[in-house]
């Protein structure tokens, strides 16, 4: 067992109710979430839509489920680029009991790992490809859209897209958006996806960034900072390693 590991059995063996220790964060901050019914349910059900698959990030998805609820109240669609098999956007959809609030989610992903043609050298440098074709032989990325589009037919209001991005954009019809959740693990597609979709974003939508500050990803913290200079935005950087911006 990791160093970390080892700590993380320790402290939960010591003061299980007063340490979360997952996901590289170690706290003694409030984290009644883990203990909340309706959280519970929700992960639950990501838990489902990736076969038991857990990556312990609940505080990554506490946040997703907050900015899910709060764009739930604007006008708008909601989409994910970078669906995998589908944990975020199911725990989601059973949190917000999704059928019944008339939005469409779209969800868009090439179900083929990361594009090595929008691959930057940094990122080529830091083994992006290679740690993409191992997520694929071992089963951490998903590659099988029969899967996702099972796991989805629990709602009816939900559009799976394959392909890559930016091509396969314009299949996605929505008039407004309300809600992005961006997890392609490659800065170009992710800012692409973002600069298309800029224009029907809803006042007060939150474009939520899986691997913004997360470690290991310096090449996309960078371009998100030069796109926020760019298009005069700025990511709220959280210690989960996501990012957060919301349009004004």
């Amino acid at each position: 067992m990791s160093l970390a590991g080892t700590l993380q059995s320790l402290l939960r063996n010591v003061a299980p109710e007063r340490f979360y220790f997952e996901d590289a964060i170690l706290t003694t901050h409030n984290h009644d979430f883990v203990r909340d019914t309706g959280f519970r349910n929700a992960y639950a059900r990501g838990l489902k839509a990736s076969g038991g698959k857990d990556n312990h990030n609940r505080w990554r998805i506490h946040v997703a489920l907050w900015a899910a609820r709060v764009c739930s109240r604007l006008e708008g669609d909601f989409i994910e680029c970078g669906v995998n098999y589908g944990f975020t956007s199911s725990a989601i959809m059973e949190h917000l009991n999704w059928d019944s609030l008339g939005k469409q989610f779209w969800l868009v992903d090439s179900f083929s790992g990361v594009d090595e043609r929008q691959t930057n050298e940094e990122e080529k440098k830091s083994g992006r490809l290679e740690t993409s074709e191992f997520s694929k032989r071992t089963g951490f990325y998903n590659c099988d859209v029969e899967r996702v589009r099972q796991n989805f037919q629990q709602w009816k209001n939900t559009q799976i897209i394959q392909g890559w991005i930016p091509d396969c954009l314009d299949q996605v019809q929505a008039a407004k958006i309300a809600f992005m959740h961006i997890d392609l693990n490659s800065a170009a597609p992710e800012i692409q996806a973002f600069k298309y979709f800029l224009p029907k974003l809803s006042p007060g939508a939150i474009i939520l960034l899986d691997d913004y500050a997360y470690v290991g990803f310096d090449a996309t913290y960078s371009a998100w900072n030069s796109a926020g200079k760019e298009l005069d935005f700025e990511v709220l950087s959280m210690p989960t390693g996501q990012g957060m911006i919301q349009v004004r």
